[in-house]
């Protein structure tokens, strides 16, 4: 018999003289499960497990994360233009061991200049020049569960104007996708907000002609499940009180793109773990700061 959704490990051999080890273990779990309601059915029901989260798994993600914010911050105070993307790294991922994290939850994302407008970009090896925006998109993991956190800032401490108007407008977008999770409402609700602000603020600005035009440089969803992976399992149904789900909405202009120069290779994303509850949502993630002004006051101290 081929079980392919849950193989019996080959180092699982049969005792002969038990029915109690841990092959007919599995084999009596899948003939209860997958043969009689499918894989299809099995996994929907995992999902619908672990997309709400239980007070005892809420604990271990509010850690994960405060640990998370706690690295933002660090990084906050000693990013220079003299840096390099892995410096940065080594940084967030030294202050997540700190605090009693176990080890990243995903690869570290840490792009400057042109790599803010990459997507996952993961080399993290290009040393930084003055005007540059540096991408952060980090995670820690406590016992299994991780946090996802990202924020742009200026390695000089200041953001440009150019930059600073496309950080208001990813800022903007942001918050309004957060004020939207509301239980009872799609779970693709912050993309459809966040994407139509966006939209009609690249058009306002010149930088697209229509709002069809935005996923050139708004290519990506804007929200994810959290949990026991980066990415976790869900039904992407209606938000439920108890989901942990990431909103990260971002604009990114590579050099040579169809639009004025002055704004290519800024590349700009803010990310943050929102609780859905029986009422407002919570953003677990604001012990770091998102507004440009907090950004700048903490980088001034050093």
């Amino acid at each position: 018999m081929n079980y392919t959704f849950f193989p019996i490990d080959k180092g699982d051999t049969r005792d002969t003289e038990s029915n109690h080890d841990l092959f007919d273990l599995k084999k009596h779990f899948l003939t209860q499960t997958v043969r009689q309601k499918g894989s299809s059915t099995l996994a929907r029901f995992m999902a619908q497990l672990r997309e709400i989260k239980t007070n005892e798994e809420l604990i271990l993600m509010r850690k994960a994360i405060d640990v998370t914010c706690k690295a933002q911050h660090e990084l906050m105070k000693k990013l220079t233009p003299e840096m390099a993307e892995y410096q940065t790294e080594a940084l967030v991922e030294f202050h997540f061991k700190n605090e009693g994290a176990e080890h990243a939850g995903f690869p570290s994302i840490h792009g400057s200049g042109g790599n803010s407008c990459i997507l996952h970009y993961v080399s993290n090896r290009r040393m930084f020049e003055e005007n540059d925006l540096l991408v952060s998109d980090i995670g820690a993991e406590y016992h299994g569960y991780t946090a996802d956190v990202t924020r742009t800032l200026p390695v000089n401490g200041k953001y440009s104007k150019e930059q600073a108007i496309i950080y208001n407008l990813v800022l903007q977008a942001q918050s309004i996708g957060i004020d939207s999770c509301l239980a009872g409402n799609s779970f693709w609700i912050a993309s459809q907000v966040a994407n139509k602000v966006i939209a009609d603020g690249l058009i306002k600005l010149g930088i697209i002609q229509n709002k069809i035009e935005v996923k050139k440089y708004f290519p990506h969803g804007t929200s994810h499940y959290l949990g026991l992976d980066v990415h976790d399992v869900g039904t992407y149904g209606k938000l439920t009180p108890g989901q942990v789900i990431t909103v990260e909405p971002g604009i990114y202009i590579p050099a040579n793109s169809d639009c004025d120069p002055k704004w290519w290779n800024i590349g700009v994303r803010i990310e943050d773990d929102i609780l859905i509850t029986t009422e407002k949502p919570i953003n677990l993630s604001d012990c770091v700061p998102r507004t440009m002004q907090e950004i700048e006051e903490i980088m001034k101290k050093k």
